[in-house]
């Protein structure tokens, strides 16, 4: 049985990687620096909070030259 992937919103997003404002994420968003997430109805957009996690990671991976 596959496990339930929680899905975060944009406030909890921006709480987790520590942004405070939309247009900040909205930008990172345009220029493919952070994940697209996906519609969840007309005007709202959601991520899976393991693929937040998951990008986090790259960036600390990145910052400390630990890349793969």
């Amino acid at each position: 049985m596959e496990a339930i992937k929680k899905v975060i919103f944009r406030q909890e997003v921006k709480k987790l990687i520590h942004i405070k404002a939309d247009s900040t994420l909205q930008s990172m968003i345009n220029a493919g620096e952070f994940p697209q997430g996906f519609r969840v109805g007309l005007r709202r957009r959601g991520w899976y909070e393991e693929d937040v996690i998951a990008w986090m990671k790259e960036r600390e991976q990145e910052a400390h030259g630990t890349a793969a």
